[in-house]
């Protein structure tokens, strides 16, 4: 664990993980006062106090770790073609996503690479039956069949980073009913090319995912 502006920031990533990958506790601060006036008005239209203060922990990972892990004043961003954020400009080399669930907000960076993360609380409610035949595979329907709630977000997290570090989203169905995702710890998953880490964290609170795609 280190500080970054009194904040305790964790390291979440595994030896040999090609990505930096650290947490924050979204009640560590007080966000707003340490936030750009741009950020700090975009967790002002959170009316619940949970939402905003991983709205702020979120911005905060954005606008001030962010700047300081790469040595730069400020970071700029630009929008991919389906939407998704990307660095521009001094950072244009880099990949970099963020998620937040629960009481944590996460944040992966990685060099010459499309990156995606997704962070799920396994105590979240869903119809994961329903949500399953949706958006899951055959072969992932089967898994979630066997394993029920905690094989649901395991696989969840694993699918959303996948689909953010392709930068496509849930809306591409061909994608989403493709991939062939395994209750593992490490893939690539046949049908993307796209690397899968992934591993329950906080004692099985959390289903964290990271994916990791070529190019930026």
């Amino acid at each position: 664990m280190n500080s970054a502006q009194g904040i305790p920031v964790q390291d979440w990533a595994l030896p040999g993980e090609p990505f930096r990958l650290v947490a924050v506790a979204v009640d560590a601060a007080d966000w707003a006062p340490r936030l750009p006036v741009a950020a700090r008005r975009r967790t002002e239209r959170f009316e619940d106090a949970s939402a905003r203060a991983r709205a702020g922990a979120s911005e905060w990972l954005k606008a001030c770790w962010l700047p300081r892990e790469l040595g730069l004043a400020r970071v700029e961003f630009e929008t991919g073609a389906n939407g998704k954020p990307l660095l521009a400009g001094a950072a244009s080399a880099w990949g970099f996503n963020l998620s937040h669930a629960g009481a944590y907000a996460v944040a992966v960076l990685a060099r010459g690479a499309a990156i995606g993360v997704d962070l799920e609380s396994t105590a979240r409610k869903a119809d994961i039956e329903r949500l399953g035949r949706r958006v899951f595979s055959e072969s992932e329907q089967a898994w979630v069949r066997a394993g029920g709630t905690e094989a649901f977000f395991a696989l969840w997290s694993r699918k959303e980073a996948l689909l953010k570090a392709l930068g496509c989203g849930w809306a591409d169905g061909g994608i989403v009913r493709r991939t062939r995702l395994e209750p593992v710890a490490f893939q690539m998953e046949p049908e993307t090319r796209v690397q899968v880490w992934s591993r329950a964290v906080l004692a099985g609170a959390y289903a964290l995912a990271v994916a990791r795609a070529p190019g930026r």
